[in-house]
């Protein structure tokens, strides 16, 4: 489940569509499938961070919020690499 998820949002980061990416993580939360939302997050930000969109970036980092302490915890290594890709594209 969470190879679809992360294969369909990842097409909406190349084409820079927040509206649609807003709508399919929220129809797959509302959904009574269980999901890693940590693994899929961790994928959909490094892409976004490799694609350069940096307004489903600031997306995610407010979604980043909502998770409990322990998921922060577990992905915050993931925020130095996406500052790295990020660094690097500038380049």
């Amino acid at each position: 489940m969470e190879d679809q998820i992360i294969f369909e949002i990842k097409q909406y980061i190349n084409d820079g569509d927040l509206a649609s990416i807003k709508k399919n993580w929220e129809n797959y939360e509302m959904s009574t499938v269980s999901v890693a939302w940590d693994f899929v997050f961790q994928k959909i930000y490094i892409h976004a961070c490799i694609r350069n969109q940096k307004h489903i970036i600031d997306w995610l980092d407010i979604l980043f919020m909502q998770f409990d302490p322990i998921t922060k915890i577990a992905l915050r290594q993931m925020f130095a690499y996406s500052k790295y890709v990020r660094n690097d594209l500038k380049n």
